[in-house]
């Protein structure tokens, strides 16, 4: 008994359980199938002994040692059955040590109670078949001749020493053979488990991948997605249908109690599912959405897959579509149009310069000049819209880099009165921020052009302002390029950043459009308010760099 732990302690150093045919888990299992069959072997024999159904033979007649045996059989039974169900139990090890005795032990008692005609040597099988399921080849086979030269002996004794029949060594032989094949095809089936238990587990670990991914797109889906029982009860819904429909927590609920208007829909379209369902403005959000119901196969009740599509989104993005295709036939026309418009222009500067040309013409090739100029600066412009490059952002002191353009704009404007004002939280001189800097100079730059045409009203003195409000606890910050002119009128401030959209009569109308699309490709925003009479600000919102905006931004590698 004492034997025991100490083969465990010294088999468990460093083990290795690569070669054993079930993993760990199942292996614990099967033990503990095997225990509970040893418990019943261990107390189904004594009481075949008592009942006189097993005789004890000639080779063996002493009952002190045939008890003896017994119980020592039982209580080892129980010691394993205890020792397997410990949380640091090797079930490698108790496997082996307790087959090696289940045959030890068996053996023993098929000596002592006459041999094969007991039916004991079916036992001896059935353990070199649990030990091919649980033990490495070599191993169960090791075991598994131990019971056929217990076969094979104990028929040689009966033959010589109690004068039984000669069959009875055939009869060991068969058992012997049938020992070795029921060990061999045992363990090429336990092998066979645990490859389909591996590709089973893989597999599975493969689903469960899927659906984390499949759950993340779905959820991270700027459309809405919706999954409705035949109770029309939701399912499933996403983050945008949470908040298309104003209720993020609605799964569980009755479509009807948190959108009738969708619910309404889809009665529609289930009582006729080629109707096309038109858009359905929510009422929770007054968001007006796309909705498409799909069935889903492989029920008897109807399932229900809602798509709600913004569209609002819809709409914005058959706008930034047309411009994308307005700015590519833009620019190849502007492309054509630039070489006739130099030939012009050269043309009208020779002729400026003739000496025969008439002073009454003179005029005439200014307007030529100064029309060819203004074309020149809305092909320009056009060219600078088909062709923009990606930003590159950078990190910059915002402040200083203020500082540097309006110099620049002052020296090239003397005469415009230009005010900067910086405002910072907890008096910090240094406010970084990211962005594109060449496409920043030209939003402010641009800014600051329109200002100071649209500035002074009344006989004011012009002034334009640009004011930087630092907001470290939004992570943004904020350039307001201000005028004191006479404001914008409240029907056309919504039109100001369409393309080739002016009220100036030698605009292009394509300078607030590059600026607001510049900001965006910067993950910016570009807004305006004015009030008439008061003036104009144009405001830009743009993520500071220590911001988790902005170090997100510099991950994407935009």
């Amino acid at each position: 008994m004492h034997a025991v732990p100490q083969f465990q302690k010294a088999m468990s150093q460093t083990p290795d359980f690569s070669n054993y045919p079930l993993p760990a888990d199942l292996t614990g299992r099967v033990v503990t199938y095997l225990n509970v069959f040893r418990l019943f072997i261990s107390v189904a024999i004594p009481t075949a002994y008592v009942v006189d159904l097993l005789i004890v033979g000639s080779l063996l007649d002493n009952g002190v040692i045939v008890g003896t045996m017994l119980a020592s059989y039982f209580v080892l039974a129980v010691y394993f059955a205890i020792e397997a169900q410990r949380s640091d139990a090797q079930h490698f090890y108790l496997a082996q040590l307790s087959l090696l005795i289940d045959i030890l032990l068996v053996s023993i008692f098929l000596f002592t109670f006459g041999g094969l005609d007991t039916g004991l040597g079916a036992l001896l099988i059935f353990a070199s078949a649990s030990a091919a399921f649980l033990l490495p080849l070599q191993t169960a086979l090791f075991l598994a001749s131990l019971a056929v030269l217990t076969f094979i002996s104990e028929a040689l004794l009966g033959v010589l020493l109690q004068s039984r029949a000669n069959s009875t060594l055939i009869q060991a032989g068969l058992y012997g053979i049938t020992t070795f094949i029921t060990t061999l095809l045992a363990s090429l089936l336990s092998f066979w488990i645990r490859d389909y238990r591996l590709i089973a587990e893989q597999q599975a670990v493969e689903l469960i991948q899927l659906e984390q991914i499949n759950e993340l797109v779905i959820r991270r889906m700027r459309g809405g997605v919706m999954a409705i029982d035949e109770r029309s009860q939701i399912q499933m819904m996403n983050e945008s249908s949470g908040f298309l429909i104003g209720s993020p927590s609605a799964q569980g609920v009755l479509l009807a109690d948190v959108s009738p208007e969708l619910e309404r829909a889809m009665t529609a379209w289930r009582d006729n599912p080629s109707i096309e369902i038109g858009p359905v403005t929510l009422q929770a959000s007054q968001t007006e959405v796309v909705p498409k119901f799909v069935a889903l196969p492989g029920s008897s009740s109807t399932r229900v897959l809602i798509f709600l599509e913004d569209n609002d989104v819809v709409a914005q993005r058959a706008r930034e579509l047309s411009a994308r295709s307005l700015a590519k036939l833009s620019g190849g026309i502007a492309h054509e149009i630039r070489n006739p418009l130099s030939a012009i222009t050269h043309a009208a500067q020779l002729l400026g310069e003739s000496d025969n040309i008439l002073e009454t013409d003179t005029r005439l090739v200014d307007i030529i000049d100064n029309q060819s100029r203004r074309m020149n600066g809305i092909v320009e412009s056009i060219l600078q819209l088909s062709r923009r490059e990606k930003s590159r952002p950078d990190i910059f002191d915002l402040p200083t880099w203020l500082n540097n353009i309006v110099e620049e704009f002052s020296t090239a404007m003397p005469s415009m009165d230009i005010d900067l004002i910086i405002e910072t939280e907890n008096e910090q001189k240094e406010v970084m921020v990211l962005f594109d800097p060449p496409q920043l100079h030209q939003i402010i730059w641009k800014l600051m052009d329109n200002a100071m045409r649209h500035a002074g009203h009344d006989s004011q003195v012009p002034e334009v302002k640009i004011i930087m409000l630092r907001q470290q606890s939004t992570g943004y910050c904020f350039i307001t390029v201000e005028d004191n002119g006479p404001g914008i009128d409240p029907e056309q401030i919504e039109h100001i950043f369409e393309p080739f959209y002016t009220t100036h009569r030698q605009g292009a109308g394509l300078g607030l459009y590059i600026a607001r699309q510049l900001c965006e490709a910067n993950l910016a925003e570009l807004t305006v308010d004015s009030t008439p009479g008061t003036g104009t600000r144009f405001h830009i919102r743009l993520a500071l760099a220590s911001s988790d905006r902005g170090r997100q931004y510099m991950g994407t590698g935009e």
